[in-house]
């Protein structure tokens, strides 16, 4: 609550100072406004060490919270300071522009159509660089905020959007609980598997472990594309997403070979057996060749650059 406080006082300001009254007069913590992270520091810090007039005159005492905010402004700060998440608290000035939320999500939402150079139909997003510890929180983010812009757009102007989330394990598990912060992150995706379609939102789940991706999530699916899958746990969630009557095309999983699938669903009159191409452009993604590196004359990498790059936090 007391979090919850200073970035609502902060947020204010902004808005009081950036004379934004039509925003002012219905924002809450939760509105999309941007607010300076020292501050919140600031007035963390204030009721941290905050002394208020005591019953007798002329005596003071401490206030409601001083002393009980130290641990959490440490960690605050700590994570204020961590280079890895730089890209998040200690944004650039831009970021600090009310004109910067609109850029971003036209560049995100925008179809080909309306972007300048007529292309960007297709976004790709890499997080492999984000902490694993706040990735469930960075990606449901970015979905959220197509979400809601679809969702606040009108409806005779709202163009079709569909997500793709790779390695979904990673970030739309399993629930564990109801106040961690990845199932919050997960009760985002949920909320678009069942309510995105009434605004044009898609979502396409796509794991190597489907058994690990959330089950609400799953049950929302109009398709299933299966590849071949050898882990028993992985082939009954495969199964439970099949119709009763095709329940014995599950046990085709495990003979798949190398890019084959199965396709059951809307998309499909009847469940086929497909062969998938091999792509154009072959993502830099395959499996090293452990043997032919082995025994190649090639020299290893340099390990005294690699660890440089590891203290500096930056691969470049």
């Amino acid at each position: 609550m007391v979090m919850a406080n200073a970035i609502t006082d902060a947020k204010r300001k902004y808005l009081t100072d950036g004379k934004h009254d039509d925003v002012l007069a219905n924002f809450t913590v939760d509105s999309p406004v941007p607010f300076p992270l020292k501050e919140v520091l600031q007035r963390l810090n204030d009721l941290d060490t905050e002394r208020v007039p005591g019953a007798k005159p002329g005596t003071d005492k401490a206030g409601d919270f001083n002393g009980k905010l130290s641990r959490l402004i440490a960690r605050f700060e700590a994570k204020h300071l961590d280079r890895r998440l730089g890209f998040l608290l200690q944004p650039h000035v831009e970021c600090m522009d009310m004109e910067w939320l609109p850029k971003l999500s036209h560049i995100l939402t925008g179809s080909r159509g309306i972007q300048a150079d007529s292309h960007g139909g297709i976004k790709v997003i890499n997080f492999s660089e984000v902490p694993s510890d706040i990735l469930p929180l960075m990606v449901s983010l970015i979905a959220r905020l197509v979400y809601n812009i679809t969702q606040w757009t009108p409806t005779e102007k709202r163009h079709p959007i569909a997500l793709f989330c790779d390695e979904a394990h990673l970030y739309i598990p399993e629930r564990t609980s109801r106040d961690g912060a990845d199932d919050i992150s997960v009760g985002i995706f949920e909320r678009i598997a069942k309510e995105g379609r009434k605004y044009g939102v898609g979502l396409v789940v796509i794991s190597q472990r489907p058994s690990e991706v959330n089950r609400t999530v799953l049950s929302q699916c109009n398709n299933v594309i299966a590849m071949r899958l050898t882990n028993g746990d992985d082939q009954n969630v495969i199964r439970r997403l099949l119709p009763d009557s095709l329940g014995g095309f599950g046990d085709l999983l495990p003979v798949l070979d190398v890019g084959e699938a199965l396709v059951v669903g809307d998309a499909s009159l009847l469940p086929t057996r497909v062969r998938v191409g091999e792509p154009r452009y072959k993502p830099n993604s395959a499996t090293i060749e452990f043997w032919d590196r082995w025994s190649g004359d090639k020299p290893p990498s340099d390990i005294a650059a690699s660890v440089l790059a590891w203290r500096r936090q930056s691969a470049r």
